[in-house]
């Protein structure tokens, strides 16, 4: 693993900052060049737009650049707003906001998962899931990974465990962040009714903003949270502020979290600047304008789709999210493609293992709001042209059986 990120170093395609004097959204500049970014997770392109950055500015007028206290003693008054407008988001289930939608993991699983119960984890839930699993470990909590997006194995594995656990707790992601794939939403939600016991426990970080009513995930967007559920969003990525948004079923749950959950006791608050930020988002997902947001970018994602299948680079469509991944096969060819690429003038992210199973490296592309139609076609034609589709392994999605992570699956 470290022999391959020096690799991903010397090729300039890791731990890079950009040179830039002023972001635009497109671009990046490295080593003097300019080169279309499709490594950005701010999908909808808010993270420019004029009504965050005065809310913002506003914010440190009023309050300053830093807030001194963690919430458990005193929070900055524009928590009150922020929480009260992501409610409306989710359609008034109670939410509380955590500084990042890692920190909200270890605040929020401890508390929910007891030592009566039982784990189910997807096998590529995101690590930030999958870092709390020591803690409930410890805790003498059994965790057990199950093939990716296989809810079937899971429906019947939860029966199983039912038998000797007070309660089943299944972590999963919303939109899984490497090749983009979606959960099947009512699969899950039918999963829940058909079994008193299961909890359901999803990241939805990658589907916040673009996907849903009110831009409240592919989960929630269009239902109420399901009384056996949390969700987390993350506010730091389509959202274009900081944090997450912990949606639960009740007030009780979310204030035993809020009370109780480590990081919100002994970790410091989101700063003035963000909170200011965040509130312009979600009044802008309140909004009739999110739905054009959001339809500008499924067009910029059909593009890509359409040039990529005509390209033979994918043979399918993959899923309705913005996160594409175009798999090369070995981790030292797909550095060569990505640095290929950004000699060419387009950054992606190479994905290597532990991000994704061993030997099948490949391309992360994610489109967002600030990119024009012939950037997502030119960016096609030029993966095609240096990798052609003869030489990449298949069309990479997970396949139901979940290929195996190799150690990772036992983090």
């Amino acid at each position: 693993m470290q022999a391959t990120a020096a690799l991903l170093r010397t090729h300039g395609l890791i731990h890079r900052t950009a040179e830039d004097r002023r972001f635009d959204g497109r671009t990046l500049c490295l080593d003097g060049d300019q080169v279309l970014n499709f490594a950005s997770c701010s999908y909808l392109g808010l993270e420019k737009d004029t009504r965050l950055k005065r809310g913002a500015c506003e914010a440190v007028e009023r309050f300053g650049v830093h807030f001194y206290s963690s919430r458990a003693y005193v929070s900055a008054p524009l928590y009150a707003e922020y929480e009260r407008l992501l409610s409306r988001m989710v359609g008034g289930a109670p939410v509380v906001v955590t500084q990042t939608t890692s920190l909200g993991h270890l605040a929020a699983l401890p508390v929910l998962v007891g030592e009566g119960d039982a784990v189910l984890f997807d096998l590529q839930v995101h690590n930030s899931v999958q870092a709390v699993l020591p803690t409930l470990r410890s805790l003498g909590v059994p965790c057990e990974v199950v093939p990716h997006a296989r809810l079937d194995r899971v429906a019947a594995r939860a029966r199983a465990l039912a038998r000797d656990h007070e309660r089943v707790f299944f972590l999963c992601d919303g939109v899984y962040s490497m090749h983009g794939d979606v959960v099947d939403a009512e699969q899950l939600f039918a999963m829940l009714d058909d079994n008193p016991q299961l909890f359901a426990y999803v990241d939805d970080s990658h589907g916040v903003a673009w996907a849903g009513r009110h831009g409240s995930g592919v989960v929630l967007g269009e239902r109420e949270i399901h009384p056996n559920m949390v969700v987390a969003l993350g506010l730091a990525k389509g959202f274009a502020s900081a944090g997450a948004a912990f949606v639960f079923p009740n007030a009780e749950l979310a204030e035993r979290v809020f009370t109780c959950g480590s990081t919100l006791i002994f970790s410091g608050p989101l700063q003035p600047a963000l909170l200011g930020a965040g509130i312009e988002a979600a009044k802008i997902c309140l909004s009739d304008e999110l739905t054009e947001r959001q339809e500008r970018l499924r067009t910029l994602i059909a593009a890509f789709d359409d040039e990529a299948l005509a390209a033979g680079l994918l043979h399918r469509v993959p899923s309705p999210s913005p996160i594409r991944f175009i798999e090369v096969g070995g981790e030292d060819e797909a550095i060569q493609v990505g640095a290929a690429l950004k000699a060419a003038g387009y950054y992606v992210n190479v994905a290597v293992f532990p991000a994704v199973p061993r030997r099948r490296a490949g391309l992360r592309i994610m489109v967002n709001c600030h990119h024009t139609r012939g950037d997502v076609r030119d960016l096609v034609r030029e993966i095609a042209r240096i990798a052609p589709a003869g030489r990449l392994r298949r069309d990479s999605m997970p396949t139901p059986s979940g290929a195996c992570f190799d150690e990772a699956a036992e983090s």
